[in-house]
């Protein structure tokens, strides 16, 4: 078994497989642990009064979610795999166990958890952007991040998702993302693939 994603004592952890579409646990359920995505995508939702739904999250490879069930006795969404996932389970009395005789632990925690906060804030950062080929490209080197180039210096981001996710995740619609790209192409600003884009300039 991998070494777990997050600062435990190994053995602590359990795994579990889903299916795309399948649910982890609904809004309202009683919280036994927080999670991490060791392979897939997770989608968490909100059910609202008036029948409606809104995605709070989606958590990719290497993500945690849930984490404020640690402090809650009940889930504030649905979890439900976008594609099929391998998820890892931290029992809340097992992690709280460890937190509590493991200073290290801690903190290791926790700068976790601030790893996750920048990027959320980046990602809400973005969404403010008012011009859709600036909130693309900004988008486009937040995922890239300072990752492997090639000879030339060119960074190639392959998408896991589907790019109307994509749109929905920066606040556009599909079809004014779907204009964007092929305006940065048509600017030599980028290249696409399929699903991989790669950022030319």
């Amino acid at each position: 078994m991998s070494a777990p994603l997050l600062p435990v004592l190994p053995g602590t952890t359990q795994q579990r497989f889903l299916t795309k579409g399948e649910t982890l646990f609904h809004q309202g359920d009683r919280s036994f642990a927080i999670f991490a995505v060791r392979h897939g995508r997770m989608r968490m939702v909100r059910q609202l009064a008036d029948g409606q739904s809104v995605v709070l999250y989606v958590a990719r490879d290497g993500d945690t979610f849930a984490e404020a069930s640690l402090f809650s006795p009940a889930y504030h969404c649905d979890a439900v795999a976008d594609i099929d996932s391998e998820i890892e389970i931290y029992p809340k009395d097992v992690l709280a166990d460890t937190l509590d005789r493991l200073p290290e632990t801690v903190r290791s925690l926790l700068a976790h958890l601030a790893g996750q906060v920048i990027t959320l804030r980046a990602r809400l950062e973005i969404r403010n952007i008012r011009a859709a080929e600036e909130r693309v490209i900004q988008y486009l080197h937040l995922v890239a991040g300072d990752g492997d180039r090639d000879a030339d210096g060119k960074r190639a981001i392959e998408f896991s998702q589907p790019l109307k996710d994509i749109a929905a995740e920066i606040g556009l619609t599909h079809e004014s993302f779907y204009r964007t790209l092929a305006k940065l192409e048509g600017a030599g600003i980028i290249a696409r693939d399929g699903r991989t884009v790669t950022l030319l300039a």
